[in-house]
């Protein structure tokens, strides 16, 4: 068991090399006359089609269990219409949710959030706080050592369905 996984990281690993390989080379076509530069750009964009979709798909939604310290709840209908009151400090893990740019969506990371936000209205501080998506709807909560975290983003879902024809409305493939 432990052997599979071994073998399906390094072949991950694999794969992230050839892509990133592969990205070096269509930029360096790139560089040289125009046909070459339509090429590389089709290979990437075949080498990188289903990471993409898989990304954009994960983005759509946010499923985050919390660990760490602090008393908060929060809800939001998108990311401009947030509200949260609580204090807390933890280690999440599970689906981050928008990635907002070309990035690799990490399983884990760190957040924090202290103070009141009610839309325009926000007390406190907000430095570690999550990034949620601009049609992103969904809540939170924080309770003394373990929180939770979920949200679906309707404008991702959009991204995601006109990725399978290779437009990126979100800005976020590779």
């Amino acid at each position: 068991m432990r052997e599979h996984r071994i073998r399906a990281c390094a072949g991950a690993l694999i794969v992230c090399a050839l892509l990133c390989a592969s990205r070096a080379g269509a930029e360096a076509e790139a560089e040289s006359d125009a046909p070459e530069r339509s090429t590389g750009e089709l290979a990437w964009t075949i080498a990188a089609y289903l990471p993409n979709r898989l990304f954009d798909l994960c983005d759509v939604v946010r499923l985050r269990v919390r660990v760490g310290s602090g008393f908060a709840v929060g809800a939001r209908v998108t990311r401009y219409v947030p509200l949260f009151a609580g204090d807390y400090q933890a280690l999440w893990l599970g689906l981050p949710g928008p990635r907002g740019r070309a990035r690799l969506p990490l399983p884990v990371g760190t957040e924090g959030q202290s103070g009141f936000d009610a839309g325009l209205a926000q007390l406190g501080s907000a430095s570690n706080a999550p990034e949620y998506g601009a049609g992103e709807v969904g809540a939170g909560a924080m309770l003394y050592l373990v929180g939770i975290d979920v949200g679906v983003d309707v404008w991702e879902l959009v991204d995601f369905a006109a990725g399978v024809a290779t437009l990126d409305l979100a800005h976020d493939d590779f």
